[in-house]
């Protein structure tokens, strides 16, 4: 079901594109969306993949002598 979600607003994000496309206003807002959804995006998946990381690993205490 939620592959038929992804089409359907590909379907509707295309059909939208094409019809904002040939306006020279829509084309500006249309790059200036794209592009600062593709850094929010970016910066949000980098947020959550570093979140938490540190120098040792999440794992690592500083007094475990186990793996000595």
């Amino acid at each position: 079901m939620r592959d038929a979600w992804f089409a359907g607003a590909g379907v509707v994000f295309g059909w939208l594109l094409s019809k904002a496309w040939s306006d020279p206003g829509c084309q500006i807002g249309m790059v200036i969306f794209l592009v600062t959804t593709a850094v929010l995006t970016l910066g949000f998946a980098l947020a959550v993949v570093g979140h938490g990381r540190g120098s040792q690993g999440p794992d690592r205490d500083d007094g475990d002598d186990r793996d000595q």
